[in-house]
């Protein structure tokens, strides 16, 4: 069955927000990839010669990019930031 969570995902390099739902069986850099391929903006800026990461905008938490979804503390609604 395929659980997906509603996430809020801030790039401040962009000056922009994203609301999505992601699939809670992927892990975080197959998110981060997702992002880049179809956000035209993240393809041709800051993000094409850096590796970004993901963080908890609320603990501040780097989350591990082999870490799947559901094994964290991702849940509905949580808020991201892409850096």
């Amino acid at each position: 069955m395929d659980f997906r969570v509603y996430v809020i995902i801030e790039a401040p390099i962009l000056d922009k927000k994203y609301e999505l739902f992601v699939p809670s069986d992927r892990r975080i850099h197959d998110l981060i990839s997702i992002l880049i391929k179809t956000i035209p903006e993240l393809k041709e800026n800051y993000y094409k010669e850096k590796k970004p990461n993901i963080y908890n905008k609320t603990t501040g938490k780097l989350y591990d990019l082999n870490l799947i979804i559901k094994n964290t503390d991702i849940k509905m609604g949580t808020r991201l930031i892409l850096l």
